[in-house]
């Protein structure tokens, strides 16, 4: 009777050992294939940064045009008189 235990119990511990085994194989497989692939390093980072930080002021550049001559438009549009605030109705009406 001891002997039939003693024998489950080692298949038992074995199949857990191999378990252990198994599982750590797999962690370490898949943490060098997740370091190789789907890491980058710090250069690649930063050219990223640069670049995303260069297109973030040609746009700052662009809103700014775009505000100056909105504001020129409005400065001249609020001193027409009543017969050009006329006329630019018409205008706009009929674009």
């Amino acid at each position: 009777m001891e002997t039939d235990e003693a024998k489950k119990n080692i298949d038992e511990f074995l199949t857990f050992i191999i378990g252990c085994a198994i599982s750590f194989g797999l962690g370490i497989w898949i943490g060098v294939n997740y370091k190789k692939y789907y890491t980058d390093t710090a250069i690649e980072r930063t050219n990223i940064i640069d670049s995303l930080t260069a297109v973030n002021d040609t746009i700052k550049i662009k809103i700014e045009k775009l505000d100056s001559i909105k504001n020129a438009k409005v400065i001249e549009v609020s001193t027409l008189d009543n017969d050009s605030t006329l006329k630019l109705f018409h205008e706009l009406v009929s674009e």
